[in-house]
C-alpha cells in the first residue's frame, strides 16, 4: 500500500462516506429518531417521512447515519429493524427496488418474473415471518414517481390493520417534491423535514471537522479551510466544499510542500461543479452515459443542438465504444433521464414551420462533462449497464 504524505484517510472525502457525526444536521437526525420511534412498539404501523432540500445539504448522509443508528438501537432493544437505502437513479422502478432488497437480504427467494404487487406481498410475508420492520429510503424518489410510492405505502391497507411491516423515507429536491411527489403523497407522509442551505460559519465547522479526519495535521490551515467554506457558501452546498478539499489535496500531494495553499484551492474550485454530483453520473446506465458524452461533444462549439443532430452524434459515439445504437425512441428516453436529473436541458422552440426540441447544458462545461463521462465509460466496461 502506497502511503500518502497528505491524506490521513482519503476515503473520508468521498461522496459515499458517512461520517460518525454530522455538524448542523443533529436536529434533523433527532427528528427522524422521533418520527420512527413507533417502530419500537408492538403496534404494527407504517411510518413515512420526506427529507426535502437541494443537493449537498446532507439529506443522504443524514438518512444513512439514521439507518445505522436505528439498526444499532434495534439490536439492543430486542426489536428487529432493517434499513435499506436505495438510490433511484440506479434502480428506476419500484419493482426493481423491491427485487434489489430481496436479493440482498433473502438470496434464495426467486424474484424474476414477479410483478410489483407480488413483490410487495412477498416482502410483507417475509417480514411477518421474521418479525422484522423494514424502512426503505428512496433517494431521488422522483424517478420512481409519486403514484408508485403511494401504492407501496397504501399496501398496508391491503394487508389489514396491524400488518404494516414496511415504512418509507422519501428523499427529494424541493422542486421535485412539489411538482411530482407531494400531490400523490399528501395523505401518506406524516412528516416533512426541510434541509436548508448551510451558512458560511456552518460550512467552516463542517469542513474543519472533515479535514481533521482526512488530512494530516498541518496540511490545511484554518485560514485556508475558511477560504473553501466561503467559496461553498455561494451555493450553501457542503458537498461542493468537500470536493474542493479533495481536489486541493491531490494538488498538494503532487507539490513539494505537501500542504494546501490558496492557489491550489482556486484551481480545485475550477475543477468542481456543485450542480453535477458524482453520484448522479455513477448512477447512469451505459447508453445514458453515451448520451451525456454525445451532449458534451456536440455542445463544445454550440449553444444548443437539435435532437436529430444529437442522435447522429450518438450513433457515432456508439460505434467508437463498440456498442450497438438504440432507436431514436430510446435515445429520447435517455435525454429525458438526463433532463430529470438536471444534467442537461431539453427546450422546445417554436419555429415558423413548427416546433423543434433542442438540447443545452446546465452549468457544467462541456469539456468537463466529456472527461467525466469517458472516464466512467472506461470504468464500467463494455457490457456493464448496457
Amino acid at each position: 500500500m502506497i502511503k500518502s504524505s497528505v491524506f490521513k484517510d482519503e476515503s473520508t472525502l468521498f461522496p459515499e462516506y458517512v461520517p460518525p457525526k454530522l455538524p448542523h444536521r443533529e436536529k434533523q437526525l433527532d427528528q427522524l429518531m422521533r418520527i420512527y420511534r413507533p417502530l419500537f412498539s408492538d403496534k404494527l404501523v407504517s411510518v413515512n417521512s420526506a427529507l426535502v432540500g437541494q443537493a449537498g445539504l446532507g439529506k443522504t448522509a443524514t438518512s444513512k447515519l439514521f439507518g445505522q443508528k436505528i439498526q444499532e438501537m434495534s439490536k439492543h432493544s430486542g426489536s428487529k429493524i432493517l434499513f435499506e437505502y436505495m438510490y433511484c437513479s440506479t434502480v428506476r422502478t419500484l419493482p426493481a427496488v423491491l427485487r434489489q432488497i430481496i436479493m440482498k437480504n433473502w438470496k434464495k427467494i426467486p424474484v424474476m418474473g414477479i410483478t410489483g404487487n407480488e413483490l410487495i406481498i412477498e416482502i410483507n410475508d417475509i417480514l411477518k415471518r421474521e418479525n422484522t420492520r423494514l424502512i426503505i429510503a428512496l433517494d431521488d424518489a422522483k424517478l420512481l414517481g409519486g403514484e408508485a410510492i403511494h401504492g407501496l405505502i397504501r399496501s398496508a391497507e391491503y394487508f389489514g390493520y396491524g400488518n404494516a411491516w414496511v415504512s418509507t423515507m422519501i428523499i427529494s429536491r424541493p422542486e421535485d417534491w412539489a411538482a411530482h411527489l407531494y400531490p400523490h403523497l399528501i395523505e401518506d407522509v406524516h412528516s416533512v423535514i426541510e434541509f436548508l442551505r448551510y451558512t458560511e460559519s456552518e460550512l467552516q465547522e463542517i469542513l474543519t471537522y472533515r479535514s481533521s479526519i482526512s488530512f494530516y495535521e498541518g496540511v490545511l490551515s484554518q485560514e485556508n479551510c475558511n477560504m473553501v467554506a466561503k467559496i461553498a457558501s455561494e451555493t450553501g452546498n457542503a458537498r461542493h466544499g468537500i470536493e474542493i478539499l479533495r481536489h486541493a489535496g491531490y494538488l498538494a500531494e503532487k507539490s513539494e510542500e505537501k500542504r494546501i495553499i490558496p492557489e491550489m484551492i482556486r484551481i480545485a474550485k475550477n475543477e468542481v461543479y456543485p450542480e453535477t454530483s458524482p453520484e448522479i453520473l455513477r448512477g447512469l446506465h451505459r447508453h445514458e452515459l453515451i448520451t451525456a458524452l454525445t451532449t458534451a461533444t456536440t455542445l463544445k462549439q454550440e449553444v444548443a443542438v437539435p435532437i436529430h443532430k444529437a442522435y447522429e452524434q450518438y450513433c457515432i459515439i456508439c460505434e467508437e465504444y463498440q456498442t450497438k445504437p438504440r432507436s431514436t425512441r430510446n435515445f429520447l428516453n435517455y435525454i429525458r433521464v438526463l433532463t430529470d436529473i438536471g444534467l442537461i436541458n431539453a427546450v422546445v422552440k417554436n419555429l415558423k414551420r413548427g416546433r423543434r426540441t433542442v438540447i443545452t447544458l446546465t452549468d457544467i462545461p462541456a469539456s468537463v462533462l466529456e472527461e467525466r463521462a469517458r472516464k466512467l465509460l472506461e470504468q464500467k466496461g463494455k457490457n456493464s449497464f448496457d
